[in-house]
């Protein structure tokens, strides 16, 4: 496929006509500078071939602001030894014509673009405009501006054009063929197993799953019948364990047993209650023994405590002497300690009359400093209330409506919007007058040269000619203006309210009352610190600090002159020391009366114990006491140690009864009978409960229902086995069609492989492609690894892209497919290196095929062997 001329009119770029002719059969480049018109000739051949005539989608191929535009373009094309002409217009009166060998052969209409998309292996959009989807092979040789590097999406979009070309090359069977047979086996597989793990599913899933729940259901009633079975067997045994029991009836015997045991037990307990009396006698005796003992041994005590009393009573009464000695000499240090303490006292005071006037002197000094910083103080905040008096002034004569002022800020915005929507939808008139010439216009008048927008009906009186009325074409225009009316009305009424005259002076003034309110409370933060609680409270400590001076002056005109006889610190000093000395003297006069205090009570009363405890004890009678006391003693002692010789024996003779051993036989025959009967009451009720139960179970025919499911689970199975016998048919059969599939699509890939490898050895010597299933070159092998396309640089991938619609180019033309390689600013990213190894490429596929390079480095591609041309002007 060769271009030989394309041509413009009302193109993007190109408000006039814009023709590109002469082009060669192989390279073409076309040269420009950014906005020359490069991309719009790109855009034109892609439009021509690939938009459908009657899409209202393509606004965007007009002029810019052109109104009515009727965007068309023209080719001239050559294929197989014919001729085509093809012309196509968009938006206002679209058409499409294909003209075949100068008219010979005519197309219109749809029937022209659905021969286009058959005769270059693309498709049409059903709606809108064409997307990458449709390209076909144009999509994938037509590269657009900044899309060199990406290969997966067109390459995949065209891959059932690579396939029938490279079908047509090698004579393998038909890409669709083979594909619908492989197709065709995996859908059968896929509809009985998972793709991902094999299992079951559809048809194949619900027979093996109905066979495992009758194999379940035929399980669940032959354990039934077992049970069942189990059951017979089990009513025969206890048939014959309950009459046996009830022949023999063991808990007789049993309960007899038990019986002997508890009488046994009674007799021991005779004898048990026996033991006891000789035990509470014993235990009376030891407390009458233990009494008595008591006695006796609190007689001793008695005069052993009387004989220490009198030794008491003596002591105390040779202690008295040297307790009044004691007190004598406490009494005169006491006295010589008050002599001190009063002397000390005298001269504290004396100094604290030196020290109180020094005082009354400093604080004199203090309070005039005071006074003055008051004086100082009250002046200042004087002067801040009048700024602050004339600041409220201020305030209150800048005062302005803020909810007035934000609409009015509003209102403005609006009117503006208003404004632009106006001249956006006002029709531009542009003039251009000879000198000396005019045109009336409304109330004004037209010369020289310029543009007027009008928004409202208008009529252009012309000198000599007549008039002419225009009226804006805008269809909101009207309210647009009405709108705009309205807002500057509400504007006009908003600065009457406000007192201004523009949204300016409103801001102005705005900002001078702000100004204001800031120095307002600036001198209010200033007159807070001068008087944190008001001028009137300084004025009172002003009052206050005068009042105290006139007291401190009094006060230091009674105080003496004379000076102390020593500083009132020493003073102090030596009153805490005859202070401490005179408490310590003190204290030793009353320890000292205290003790003699205590003394003389305590000889007089052991002197009164010992009188009263020597009288006690000698009195009539009490020898005599303690003499029967100590004789008792001895009867008590000698009747206790016979009951405990006679409760010994008792105790001795019950425990070689040994009655826990008897009452553990008792307790054991009972539980024994009672199991024995309790055994014979359940086993009773048990055989009941299964006669009932056997008899139910022979009236639902148990033995039918389960040669019947075990029927249905054998036929189950074998639908099963059916299903997984298929599944495996399948399973193979894919497995052998892939590997056949693979080997086909090796032996198709195999020149697409080679035109890649012829490409690529120019740009990367001694590197391979390696391609995948998708016809996709997936990876370049240079050296030790692969390296995966995405992986690679942006230029890299870019010039690979390049090859490899070369390599697409050349396999397309060998099946007899037209070819046309579109570069638009390709090959930007390029170092000077690489640029030089693609040009040797793009020089060899001019050879063969027709390449338009669209670029703005004119200077690059001067070593083509060919011609450099312009971007033609409009």
């Amino acid at each position: 496929m060769k271009l030989r001329r394309i041509a413009l009119e009302e193109f993007r770029k190109f408000r006039g006509a814009a023709v590109l002719d002469d082009l060669a059969d192989g390279l073409n480049v076309i040269a420009g500078p950014n906005e020359a018109g490069k991309s719009t000739f790109v855009a034109a051949i892609r439009a021509a071939f690939l938009e459908r005539y009657k899409t209202t989608k393509v606004a965007g191929l007009a002029p810019w602001g052109a109104q009515g535009a009727r965007p068309s373009v023209e080719i001239e094309f050559e294929h197989g030894g014919r001729r085509y002409l093809l012309r196509k217009s968009f938006l206002s009166r679209a058409r499409c014509e294909l003209l075949v060998d100068d008219g010979a052969e005519r197309h219109e209409g749809e029937a022209a673009e659905n021969t286009l998309a058959g005769l270059l292996g693309f498709e049409f959009s059903a709606k809108g405009t064409s997307r990458p989807e449709h390209g076909g092979i144009p999509g994938l040789l037509w590269i657009q501006q900044g899309e060199g590097q990406n290969l997966a999406e067109p390459a995949g979009h065209a891959q059932g054009h690579l396939r029938e070309a490279l079908t047509r090359l090698t004579g393998e069977l038909a890409s669709a063929d083979g594909d619908y047979l492989y197709e065709r086996i995996e859908t059968e597989r896929a509809a009985l197993r998972d793709a991902r793990s094999g299992r079951p599913k559809g048809a194949y899933k619900e027979a093996e799953d109905a066979s495992q729940r009758a194999a379940q259901a035929a399980e669940a009633l032959a354990a039934a019948k077992r049970a069942l079975d189990a059951d017979v067997d089990r009513l025969a045994a206890l048939r014959r364990d309950h009459d046996k029991a009830q022949h023999e009836q063991p808990w007789l015997d049993f309960e007899q047993r038990a019986a002997q045991a508890r009488a046994r037990l009674a007799e021991i307990d005779r004898e048990r209650e026996a033991l006891a009396g000789l035990q509470r006698e014993l235990a009376q005796a030891d407390d009458t023994l233990a009494l008595l003992h008591d006695q006796v041994e609190r007689d001793q005590r008695d005069s052993a405590a009387l004989r220490e009393l009198r030794a008491q009573a003596e002591a105390a009464s040779a202690g008295l002497e040297p307790a009044r000695a004691a007190l004598q000499r406490a009494l005169q240090r006491q006295q010589q300690a008050d002599e001190q303490l009063a002397h000390c006292h005298a001269q504290v005071a004396a100094a604290q009359q030196a020290a109180q006037r020094r005082d009354c002197d400093e604080q004199l000094q203090r309070l005039d400093r005071e006074l003055q910083r008051l004086d100082e103080a009250i002046a200042q905040a004087g002067k801040f209330a009048q700024q602050i008096d004339a600041l409220q002034r201020d305030v209150a004569g800048l005062a302005i409506d803020e909810a007035g002022l934000r609409g009015l800020r509003e209102l403005e915005q609006r009117i503006a919007h208003l404004q632009v929507q106006q001249r956006a939808g006002a029709t531009r008139l542009e003039h251009r007058l000879e000198a000396g010439r005019r045109i009336d216009m409304g109330e004004s008048a037209l010369t020289d040269s310029g543009e007027v927008l009008l928004a409202e009906a208008t009529e252009l009186r012309i000198p000599g000619v007549g008039t002419l009325r225009i009226e804006p074409g805008g269809r909101d225009l009207p309210a647009v203006l009405a709108a705009l009316h309205t807002a500057q009305a509400e504007r006009q009424g908003l600065l009457a309210r406000l007192g201004a005259v523009s949204l300016a002076e409103a801001e102005t003034r705005a900002a001078a009352h702000e100004r204001a309110r800031r120095d307002l409370d600036m001198a209010r933060q200033h007159l807070r610190i001068q008087a944190p609680e008001g001028v009137d409270a300084l004025r009172a400590a002003q009052r206050q600090a005068h009042e105290r001076r006139a007291q401190l002056q009094a006060l230091r005109a009674g105080l003496p002159d004379a000076a102390a006889p020593v500083s009132l610190e020493q003073a102090q000093q030596a009153l805490r020391a005859a202070t401490a000395e005179a408490g310590h003297a003190a204290q030793e006069v009353v320890s000292a009366r205290t003790a003699l205090d205590t003394q003389q009570a305590s000889t007089q009363v052991l002197q009164a114990q010992w009188t009263a405890r020597q009288g006690e004890f000698d009195a009539a009678g009490r020898a005599a006491q303690r003499e029967q006391r100590g004789a008792r003693l001895v009867e008590a002692r000698a009747r206790r140690d016979t009951l405990a010789q006679r409760a010994q024996a008792a105790q001795a003779a019950l425990q070689a009864h040994q009655p826990e051993i008897i009452e553990q036989d008792a307790r054991r025959f009972e539980q024994s009978a009672a199991l024995a009967r309790d055994a014979h009451q359940r086993r009773h009720a048990e055989l009941l409960q299964l006669q009932g139960k056997l008899e139910q179970a022979q009236a639902q025919g148990l033995g039918e229902q389960l040669l019947q499911a075990q029927a249905d689970a054998q036929r189950l199975a074998r639908r099963r086995d059916e299903f997984a016998m298929r599944a495996r048919a399948l399973d193979l059969l894919w497995q052998l069609v892939g590997e056949r599939r693979a080997a086909a699509t090796q032996r198709l890939l195999d020149p697409l492989a080679r035109r890649l490898q012829h490409y690529v050895g120019l740009l990367f010597p001694g590197a391979q492609w390696r391609l995948d299933d998708a016809l996709m070159p997936a990876a370049l092998a240079r050296g030790k690894g692969d390296d995966a396309i995405e992986m690679l640089s942006f230029g890299t991938r870019e010039q690979l892209g390049v090859l490899a619609r070369l390599a697409y180019a050349d396999l397309l033309q060998q099946a007899g497919r037209p070819t046309l390689l579109v570069l638009d600013d390709t090959l930007v990213h390029a170092d000077d290196s690489r640029r030089e190894l693609m040009k040797r490429a793009l020089y060899d596929a001019a050879s063969r095929h027709q390449v338009l390079l669209f670029t703005c480095h004119a200077e690059a591609w001067q070593d083509m062997g060919v011609g450099v041309r312009e971007v033609p002007a409009a």
